[in-house]
């Protein structure tokens, strides 16, 4: 007996979603380190520096970002490993059953 199709179509949704919604953020991290840092802003894990874009003061933003762009793919790697394990051995109980 195999799951209906609209099943299956859900639960690879929601398990794609599980798997690349923790890496897009850490991409969306990096991509926006490094455009602040193209655009003049100092960008290190040591402290934040004043950043200053269209009069606004984005220091805090910059650092955090910048701190979890470097290291956000010890966190984001995992989870996303984890659930693509965890959706292939679903996968595979579905196909054996």
């Amino acid at each position: 007996m195999t799951a209906p199709p609209t099943r299956l179509r859900r639960l690879n949704r929601i398990a794609l979603g599980l798997v690349l919604t923790p890496l897009a953020l850490w991409i969306t991290a990096m991509v926006v380190t490094l455009a602040l840092g193209g655009l003049g802003c100092e960008i290190d894990e040591g402290a934040a520096h004043a950043c200053r874009l269209a009069g606004l003061d984005l220091s805090d933003f910059a650092y955090s970002t910048g701190v979890f762009a470097a290291w956000g793919g010890l966190l984001m790697l995992p989870f996303s490993g984890g659930f693509a394990l965890l959706w292939g051995v679903v996968r595979l109980i579905l196909l054996l059953a």
